[in-house]
């Protein structure tokens, strides 16, 4: 009886292993349950199960057993082993500690370490890659005491550190689980694997038993493969094994080929390759995928052997690129658009399927995205974590609120997730604009308050913060402090299901796994020592990070998007093989935090070649499918990628036979793709020029708004005519504007309160004014004490300015609003304005207007380019301030005070006055006629300091300009 068998790559795996079977037992199908397969996961079980009923047409049929080897069931398993003996060794074996418990425990474990001070939350996630590491050494049938073994001489001082480290695993982790009586997980299902085996070993069963698409490289399931190949009806059938390769090449295999699996395998049961035979199936072997055969083949050949590619020539692999193409894309985007569309093309016929299998899960997530311009919704079968979910956003956001103690970006990003109850968003429009916008407020309740009396006094927005305060009075007080998790946890559980305020929060696939989730939390919190509200978060997003949900319901019946270790055993008619760049498919090994590569032989651990040879054997497994489509982006987050090592080897074999590997790229299909989003007509953008009805174009303007009417129209029409504002960023921070405000509101304040003398402390009123100022307005954070010296040099810079100053001039008004009305053909305009300050001097009166930087030249007054004080001036002059007759205007000054000690002065300023009175009135003509356009930058020389609406007027389509503004000197 034929023991061993493969089913070639490129063959539908579980469709021959069903098709044969069912014609096998075609006329005793009852007897089918009689029979034992063993399959490598339970999604291969689910495959079977669905090929056995799409070949039986959907027809009620009585499957085989059908068992998971790499996720074995307990309860499979006793009946498997059932009878005294069987039973005894499974009541023997010690039960297994929980997943979570696991990590919480090595936590503490190593927390307690003499030389380690780590927050919890930092330990636990140290748990996890050591939890990996523990996996490891299980599945490879080592005993974690060995670890001990290891000299520490023999490594770097580091790696003696770490060794000294990994103590946590050798000595503390094995008295831990002697103590409490458990074993880990991935020990239990070792020990229930050998305790199979060695019972099916000693008990020879009769009956039928198949193990299935598993290349046994796992000790474990290899130890089984041996005991089912010497049962009386034992059969082993090994997925993809390469019946082509030669010996020499055989004999020269590394742990990154593809076949080094079945090689170990094989030398391990002491089986010689010839006696390997092909499944039997009613399958035809399609002769694509036998010409794919022979060219993989070729392409994975060990280096040892590589000389033999002088030998191949054109016509070997000619029917081996019927159907074969190659994708290189430009972008990972590009590349998503391009499998999504192959994908979208398969659709065409009614009975034709698609696979994309990638380990790249942005490459996936994309394909999905652009699938939805056809209306096509596929789901990633690899799922995605539950803090990615909403239930999961919003449990993370409420915390974080929390933590921040109301802050506005973690306030509002909480009240606009959709689980918040409606009723805390009815006015959350006005919450946001005249509360969130802005400068932080204080922290918590108290600053919500605090900008709430400061900002109208909104009876709406005053229920909201009393809701507000109601929600989070207790989270916020129970997390100021450390904590006992569970207290932390249930308070934080409260919190949410007050904001949303209603029972189904736990519904829906996430609620449920959330629910679940927590529920196993706060079962092991008495395993947590007091935490930080901070460590809290960062605990609960891990746990979130580890479950992953994947769908049950809405994929699409005939387009998939597989990982690797999904897609093994699946078939399609169009197979996709995605994200083929060194670094993604194979995926980087990466560097063991752990142990070195000489720790790792030196303690039997496999190297890293062995992942890069499991991900060669999934690559040749859907290369050698009939119709296949390969694609990479040659930039990937922007940088350039390297191809995968597989189609380096490919374009290298392909040029061995004289065949130009360009045969194989689509160019047509490319170019289609690029065609789909390219517009056949392109307009460019070019420079507003609106012209609103005269009725509509503004008869009143503020003094600044003039120089922005000069410099750019377009400002003017969107702030005036469209009334359009700049909303305040969230938690806005300290910038040039807001130390000119500190400025103006400090020298102000002092001029006003000491409009006689100047006292010898004046330095420290101006800097305790500033200090004011800052607290104020709740900005004491630490940028300022970069900018305090600089704010102490501009107060001597300004108190040596004005000793000097007032030997002859003396203050009158600061911080003075007025206007003066024009005459014009359509009618009045108004001017208005506000002074920062205006003196007494003996000829008349001085116009002073501080800056805090910038370029003020004297040019620039004297050429209207900043027309500011003149226009000041004009207001005086028409009596236009109050309590201030109508006076001659002898001075104007720019105070630059930003420590350098420049000033903008002019003493005889009534040319500059009468010059800027006739441009003004010039310039509210020429806009009061309505064919005049309110242009965006007229003048590319001549661009405003400041521009909330360069967005609007979509100024970098049309005009390149620099930087900053050229003036004159």
């Amino acid at each position: 009886m034929q023991k061993i068998f493969t089913i070639p790559a490129g063959m539908p795996f579980a469709k021959s292993l069903a098709a044969s079977l069912l014609e096998e037992y075609a006329n005793a199908p009852e007897t089918l349950p009689e029979i034992l397969i063993l399959l490598p996961t339970r999604r291969a079980c689910r495959t079977l199960r669905e090929a056995f009923l799409q070949i039986n047409d959907g027809k009620p049929l009585m499957l085989p057993i059908l068992q998971a080897i790499g996720d074995i069931d307990e309860e499979e398993l006793a009946i498997s082993i059932a009878g005294q003996e069987g039973t005894q060794r499974l009541l023997d074996l010690p039960p297994v500690l929980p997943s979570m418990q696991r990590q919480i425990l090595l936590a503490r474990a190593i927390q307690k370490h003499q030389d380690l001070r780590y927050g919890f939350d930092q330990a636990l996630a140290l748990a996890k890659t050591l939890s990996h590491l523990m996996d490891q050494i299980y599945t490879e049938n080592l005993d974690i005491r060995d670890m001990a073994h290891l000299v520490p001489e023999d490594f770097a001082d580091h790696w003696q550190i770490t060794l000294d480290f990994l103590t946590v695993l050798s000595e503390t982790w094995p008295q831990i689980l002697k103590d409490m009586n458990v074993i880990d997980a991935a020990d239990r299902r070792n020990r229930l694997i050998n305790a199979l085996a060695d019972f099916w070993d000693e008990t020879k069963p009769q009956k039928r038993i198949i193990a299935a698409g598993t290349t046994g490289s796992i000790p474990a399931t290899a130890k089984l493969l041996n005991t089912i190949y010497n049962l009386p009806n034992g059969q082993i059938i090994l997925p993809g094994l390469d019946q082509q390769i030669d010996e020499e090449s055989w004999e020269s295999l590394s742990e990154s080929h593809p076949q080094y699996g079945f090689k170990h395998l094989l030398a391990t049961m002491n089986i010689d390759r010839d006696r390997i035979a092909d499944w039997q199936t009613t399958l035809q072997d399609h002769p694509l995928s036998k010409a794919r055969r022979k060219l993989s083949s070729e392409l994975m050949r060990p280096s040892q052997t590589s000389h033999k590619w002088q030998d191949l020539n054109s016509a070997a692999f000619d029917p081996a690129l019927e159907n074969l193409k190659i994708f290189e894309c430009d972008t990972a985007q590009h590349e998503a658009q391009v499998i999504a569309s192959l994908m979208r093309q398969t659709l065409e016929d009614p009975k034709k399927t698609a696979a994309l299998i990638t380990p790249d899960r942005n490459l996936a997530k994309r394909v999905s995205s652009a699938c939805l311009r056809w209306g096509i919704k596929i789901d990633d079968s690899a799922g995605e974590p539950l803090s990615r979910t909403q239930i999961g956003h919003f449990l993370l956001l409420s915390i974080e609120a929390t933590i921040n103690k109301l802050s506005p970006v973690s306030l509002l990003a909480l009240l606009k997730q959709p689980l918040t109850h409606a009723n805390l968003k009815q006015h959350l429009e006005k919450f946001e604009k005249k509360m969130l916008r802005g400068f932080k407020p204080a922290a918590g309740i108290t600053g919500l308050r605090q900008c709430w009396a400061d900002n109208g006094a909104d009876a709406d927005l005053h229920i909201l913060i009393d809701d507000l305060e109601r929600i989070f009075e207790d989270c916020i007080a129970i997390t100021e402090t450390k904590n006992n998790f569970k207290e932390i946890l249930e308070a934080h559980i409260k919190l949410c299901e007050s904001l949303h305020d209603d029972k189904n929060l736990w519904s829906g696939e996430d609620g449920n796994a959330a629910s679940v989730l927590l529920s196993e939390i706060i079962s092991q919190a008495h395993n947590f020592p007091k935490i930080t509200s901070h460590e809290y978060k960062n605990i609960l997003q891990q746990f979130l990070l580890g479950v992953t949900l994947r769908p049950t319901f809405g994929t699409h019946p005939r387009l998939q998007i597989l990982g690797q270790l999904e897609a093994r055993l699946i078939d399609a008619d169009l197979v996709i093989l995605g994200g083929l760049n060194e670094g993604t498919w194979p995926s980087d090994p990466g560097h063991d935090p752990w142990m070195s590569r000489p720790m790792r032989e030196g303690f039997g651990l496999p190297g890293s070649e062995r992942s890069i040879g499991l991900s060669a054997h999934d690559f040749v497994q859907g290369f050698c499918t009939p119709n296949v489509a390969l694609t990479r982006s040659k930039l990937v987050d922007g940088s350039p990628s390297v191809p995968a090592r597989w189609l380096a080897r490919l374009e290298t074999v392909l040029k061995a036979t004289d065949t130009k590997p360009e045969k194989l790229h689509d160019n047509v299909f490319m170019q289609w793709m690029k065609s789909i989003d390219h517009a056949s007509i392109s307009e460019p953008f070019t420079r507003p020029a609106p012209k609103p009805p005269a009725e509509s174009r503004p008869r009143k303007l503020s003094i600044t708004k003039i120089e922005t009417w000069l410099k750019d129209p377009y400002a003017i029409y969107a702030h005036s005519i469209l009334s359009l504002r700049k909303l305040e960023p969230l938690e806005k921070e300290s910038d040039a504007a807001l130390r000119g405000d500190m400025l103006h509101d400090c020298l102000n304040g002092f001029v006003t309160e000491n409009p006689n003398n100047i006292p010898k402390n004046a330095a420290c009123i101006i800097l305790d004014a500033a200090q004011n100022f800052l607290q104020s307005r709740n900005l004491t954070d630490e940028d300022w004490h970069f900018y305090w010296p600089r704010f102490a040099k501009i107060t001597d810079q300004f108190l040596e300015k004005e000793e000097k100053w007032r030997a002859h001039s003396k203050p009158l008004k600061t911080e003075i609003k007025g206007e003066m009305v024009l005459n014009t053909p359509q009618g009045d305009f108004v001017l208005y304005g506000r002074a920062d300050r205006i003196d007494q001097s003996p000829e008349g009166v001085a116009i002073i207007d501080y800056k805090s930087g910038g370029n003020f030249s004297k040019a620039g007054l004297e050429n209207g380019n900043t027309p500011q004080l003149p226009l000041e001036a004009l207001i005086v002059e028409s009596g236009g301030f109050e309590n201030i007759p109508p006076t001659t205007c002898t001075y104007l000054g720019y105070w630059v005070l930003n420590g350098n000690g420049k000033y903008t002065e002019i003493a005889e300023p009534q040319d500059i006055i009468s010059e800027t009175n006739a441009a003004l009135i010039t310039l509210i003509e020429i806009f009061e006629n309505q064919e005049t356009p309110y242009y965006a930058i007229p003048r590319s020389t001549k661009i405003p300091r400041y521009n909330d609406y360069e967005h609007l007027a979509r100024i970098k389509e049309w005009a390149a300009l620099d930087d900053s503004e050229s003036e004159a000197a």
